[in-house]
């Protein structure tokens, strides 16, 4: 098993680049583009990597991460700007062998001294092979393994769909919203609005401006990491996977979206509009002009509104997937133990109130999942 520093982290990613690369064509996130970049930008000097790796059949391995406040816990190398995790970095193909190397790999987990209590793997595709056999191998080594809900996941599956059918096939409503708006965003400062979508590297700085000057004036958060996203849209540029759309009224750009598109898949990474012109809808409108271009030039396969359960996405999207996490407590550990019985006893009250009161609404998660979910 590797235990690596942030330097030596990049260095693994870079030596490994054909089989990062090859994980990317089913999960962006799991590409070596965002995994290096992931690492420069959010990883801490003082985080560990924990890297357990097996060679039987194919090159495979996990990239976990500790903190020295906490070395008992480990966690996946992800956090919010990532919508999907993958478990297993892998050459290997068939299930049943990804299965095995998934036990060989927790194994080596389990062996480690010092003992980890906590372990912690999120957002996973709920529905996929690898992660139902995570959950197994983590219980059949004696772990405690919660399997807890993390958010929805909007999708169009559009193989070979044109933008003018897919309008036709969505809901009255948006499509009456959009033909309205879109007419009076026409209309704007005498006909001086426009549409652009920005692909050209040299282009970048220019329209990252335009982007952060957007989101500066929307009700987004500031950016924990000031230089991720701007930095991010140059890789993705040089890639000729930047897909930044800005609607702009005269000079003033008031609203923007930054998708990026690679292996037949579009990605809605971020999206903003000026709360002081929410009353042209230029966000509606911008996004149905990005959906035109990966519909009618890009040709994607799929379209993805990456995180989150809110409502506008379900008017685009016809498709939703359910993102989990698994929690796992180690119960030869004092405090895995502790942290297990919390977690199961939180469980059992749950499902005793379900039945006692069938209108009995869900709670928050306990503190321990919580704090998982925010990793």
């Amino acid at each position: 098993m590797n235990l690596l520093n942030k330097a030596q982290a990049l260095e693994y990613v870079r030596e490994r680049l054909d089989l990062f690369n090859r994980a990317e064509t089913s999960n962006p996130f799991a590409g070596a583009a965002w995994t290096l970049h992931f690492i420069e930008q959010v990883a801490e000097d003082s985080w560990t990597f924990v890297i357990p790796e097996d060679r039987v059949g194919g090159l495979s391995l996990m990239l976990l991460y500790t903190e020295p406040a906490t070395s008992y816990r480990l966690s996946a190398v992800t956090n919010y700007y990532a919508s999907l995790y993958s478990p297993l970095i892998s050459s290997i193909d068939a299930p049943a062998d990804r299965g095995s190397v998934l036990a060989r790999l927790v194994e080596q987990l389990h062996d480690f001294r010092p003992r980890f209590a906590v372990m912690n793997w999120s957002p996973l595709d709920r529905d996929t092979a690898d992660t139902a056999n995570l959950r197994r191998v983590l219980s059949a080594s004696g772990w405690y393994a919660k399997q807890y809900d993390c958010f929805g996941n909007w999708y169009l599956p559009c193989a070979g769909i044109s933008f003018d059918d897919y309008m036709e096939s969505r809901d009255s409503k948006l499509r009456n919203t959009w033909s309205r708006k879109r007419k009076k965003f026409e209309r704007a400062a005498s006909g001086d609005a426009r549409l652009e979508i920005i692909v050209d590297p040299a282009e970048v700085p220019r329209a990252m401006d335009a982007y952060e000057k957007v989101y500066a004036k929307s009700w987004k958060k500031p950016e924990p990491y000031g230089t991720f996203v701007r930095q991010w849209a140059h890789i993705c540029a040089r890639a000729n996977w930047l897909r930044l759309g800005v609607a702009w009224l005269g000079d003033l750009p008031i609203a923007a979206q930054f998708w990026f598109t690679m292996h037949g898949r579009a990605s809605i990474f971020k999206l903003a509009y000026d709360e002081e012109y929410s009353q042209l809808s230029a966000g509606t409108v911008l996004s149905a002009h990005m959906f035109r271009h990966a519909l009618d030039v890009d040709r994607v396969l799929e379209i993805d509104y990456l995180t989150g359960d809110d409502a506008y996405k379900q008017s685009w999207m016809t498709q939703r997937r359910q993102r989990t996490g698994i929690l796992a407590c180690n119960p030869k550990t004092p405090r895995g133990l502790l942290i297990g019985a919390q977690e199961l006893a939180g469980v059992i009250t749950q499902r005793w109130r379900a039945r006692a009161h069938p209108r009995y609404t869900r709670p928050r998660a306990s503190p321990a999942t919580r704090a998982s979910q925010l990793e």
